[in-house]
């Protein structure tokens, strides 16, 4: 696999990928050294911090491996293999730190109530600090809380894993990194999935209201803090209550929770020892891999003076690790540094994309952190910068703002698909079970856009329902080129709102959304239903009428046709939306709002299918649907890949036609029963 470099690298000759880096910075070239260490530390930082939950000792270790990279680069033989390279030894530096810690004496005297100190704060614990710098909520508050109850080993493997389903790491690197086979590596990660589940449900059971009356007995003796042996007692007690057993009921799987959140950011003060550690290094010795280290810097003459200022700070050290330097220093640290090294968590001074790619794009002084989480599937292995960042992207027509359009009302019943335009940062090794027809096509291509919008067509569909993040975010930059396609082909587009299923947004925040997509939905080619513009709603598990509430709130001058996911107990909300709908791996009939078809559901991480695909069962299906009478009657997908329930043309299901066997089912069974 070919990486790119995403930390905007300009040295002389330009190497853009992975090994053309590694070749140059092995040459010699320190500016392509400085990229290598900018564009890996963050994954290393994230890496060894969720697999040592020491937070005191996270920063001495990350600093130990990257020096190591920096040292020992010039040894690396095969350019290709840095990534999986570099990722083992920030693992064997980890298993050393645990060897060394079992075997280290208790702290005491004022080392000890440093070490205190520094545990004590709790955003040094790498999950608290995961779920506030990353606005965690919901199920995927409760997986990051859940790593807690996993015994060493396992965290260590889920650090992996984590970066694996974001599409950061490949397996083969994960098994490497673990140093076993790649079939034991499979088992090892199914293993430690199954804990994490129970570690899940322990949370869940934990934090209800009100408590099972047994917990407390269950828990007598328990000093409070999560553990192996604790998470098994509590498990075995939530398996067998019927209280407590339903807890896992409506719970996503973990792999699509943790799919593309950001990088945790790179603290200011493990660059400023980095820096430190590099010059330090400089007076070691004459050999090639001492001047790789010595010559090692932060790449910006403000990072450089800095980088002196905290040489010459000095500072309190709190555990092993953590500098403080001046404010001044810091401040400088914090900004210049972190723009240059691209490391500043979401939405801070860069755009995170839903890949988890970090983009250095300063704002303006004031600018608020968004709350949104991007919590969609398979992000790029290969650190794409996100669509914004994007020469294609940026040149895709903008919808015309202001004054509205005059709207045409699709007629009832709406025959839509559910699509995600995250491709082709989506395709990468192991993100999907199959393999599109058209090969790893981008969404920034407009024939791309073209080819599939005349697929959906073709299969009867008059709209296409778009995954969307939030104002900004990759699937919102892409809509322009969605919207103009449309327009041209007379398509219809609306947006799925994702973030409700992974947080409860206030009724203010979902009005300041509604708001913002009238940019979009006051366009002629936006789906318009009565007059009104619809808007379909993603729903977690959780969910209840409050959800509905907040809603009906925030659209009471806002004039959207909102279609919520429906929960248990929809019909008996006292605020109605004007539709719901269910998304799920199989046939579906919501009597009187919406049917849905789904060729089936296979995890791209999955060994199996979770349903598997029939052909004439989705004829017949699709037939159910197309019969219905619904007002809103939906394929569950066109091209959601990662999960494995796209309808759009495969090579595992190819047709004469070239739309293949499923679109070419829809346009048989759609055409016999029109709306």
């Amino acid at each position: 696999m070919t990486e790119t470099s995403h930390s905007g690298y300009d040295g002389p000759d330009e190497p853009r990928t992975q090994a053309a880096l590694v070749r140059a910075a092995q040459g010699g070239d320190q500016r392509a050294l400085d990229t290598l260490v900018a564009d890996y530390l963050p994954l290393i930082y994230n890496i060894v911090g969720r697999a040592l939950d020491a937070p005191a000792d996270t920063d001495d270790v990350v600093q130990d491996v990257m020096l190591q990279m920096i040292r020992d680069v010039p040894k690396l033989r095969d350019p290709e293999a840095f990534r999986s390279w570099l990722v083992a030894i920030a693992m064997r530096q980890v298993r050393r730190h645990w060897r060394l810690r079992r075997s280290a004496p208790a702290t005491s005297g004022i080392e000890g109530l440093e070490e205190m100190a520094f545990l004590a704060d709790p955003g040094a614990d790498f999950v608290d600090l995961t779920i506030t710098v990353l606005n965690l909520s919901g199920q995927r508050q409760e997986t990051a809380e859940a790593t807690r109850w996993l015994d060493a080993d396992d965290r260590q493997l889920l650090s992996l894993w984590w970066m694996e389903v974001a599409g950061r790491l490949t397996r083969a690197e994960l098994a490497m990194a673990m140093e076993v086979p790649t079939p034991h590596a499979a088992v090892a990660v199914q293993r430690m999935k199954a804990r994490l589940e129970a570690a899940r449900a322990v949370v869940r059971a934990l934090g209800a209201v009100p408590r099972c009356a047994e917990m407390n007995t269950v828990l007598r003796g328990w000093d409070g803090r999560p553990s192996g042996l604790w998470r098994k007692r509590i498990a075995r007690h939530v398996r067998a209550c019927a209280v407590c057993g339903g807890v896992s009921v409506g719970v996503v799987p973990a792999e699509r929770l943790l799919a593309d959140l950001a990088l945790v950011a790179v603290p200011p003060a493990l660059l400023g020892l980095l820096a430190l550690g590099a010059g330090a290094g400089a007076g070691a010795g004459a050999g090639a891999s001492d001047v790789a280290t010595a010559a090692f810097h932060i790449p910006s003459t403000a990072g450089r003076a800095t980088g002196h200022a905290l040489r010459k700070s000095g500072g309190m050290a709190f555990g092993k690790a953590a500098v403080t330097a001046s404010a001044v220093a810091l401040s400088l640290v914090a900004t210049t540094v972190a723009y240059t090294f691209g490391v500043f968590g979401p939405d801070d001074r860069g755009e995170q994309s839903s890949a988890g790619t970090t983009v250095s794009a300063p704002q303006a002084s004031g600018a608020q952190p968004s709350t949104t989480a991007s919590p969609t599937p398979s992000p790029s292995a290969t650190a794409k910068p996100k669509a914004s960042a994007s020469p294609k992207a940026a040149a895709a027509p903008k919808p015309a703002a202001g004054k509205a359009a005059t709207v045409t009302d699709t007629k009832l019943p709406v025959r839509a698909a559910f699509y995600y335009p995250w491709y082709d940062e989506n395709f990468t090794d192991g993100g999907s079970q199959y393999t599109p027809s058209a090969g790893k096509y981008d969404v920034d291509d407009p024939a791309t856009v073209e080819r599939q919008i005349k697929d959906m067509q073709y299969g009867g569909l008059q709209a296409g329902i778009s995954s969307w993040w939030g104002e900004g975010k990759r699937e919102d930059v892409r809509l322009p080129l969605l919207m103009s396609k449309g327009a041209e082909l007379g398509f219809s587009w609306t947006v799925y709102y994702e973030h409700e299923a992974y947080a409860d947004p206030s009724a203010a925040e979902i009005r300041e959304s509604l708001t913002y997509l009238r940019k979009y939905s006051d366009q002629q080619t936006w789906l318009h239903v009565d007059g009104k513009p619809v808007i379909f709603v993603y729903g977690g598990g959780g969910d209840a009428c409050d959800m509905a509430t907040r809603w009906s709130q925030a659209n009471e001058t806002a004039g959207y046709y909102v279609v919520l996911k429906v929960f248990g107990g929809y019909k008996d909300c006292a605020n109605q939306p004007e539709g719901w709908h269910q998304y799920a791996s199989g046939l579906d009939v919501q009597k009187g709002y919406s049917a849905i078809v789904s060729p089936g559901f296979w995890l791209n991480t999955a060994k199996e299918p979770t349903v598997a695909r029939d052909l004439d069962r989705f004829r017949e299906e699709a037939t159910t649907v197309a019969t219905s009478g619904e007002p809103f009657q939906l394929v569950v997908t066109y091209n959601e890949w990662g999960e494995g329930t796209a309808v759009e043309s495969a090579t595992d299901w190819p047709s004469s036609t070239g739309h293949g066997a499923y679109m070419d089912v829809l346009h048989e069974v759609f055409t016999a029963h029109p709306r």
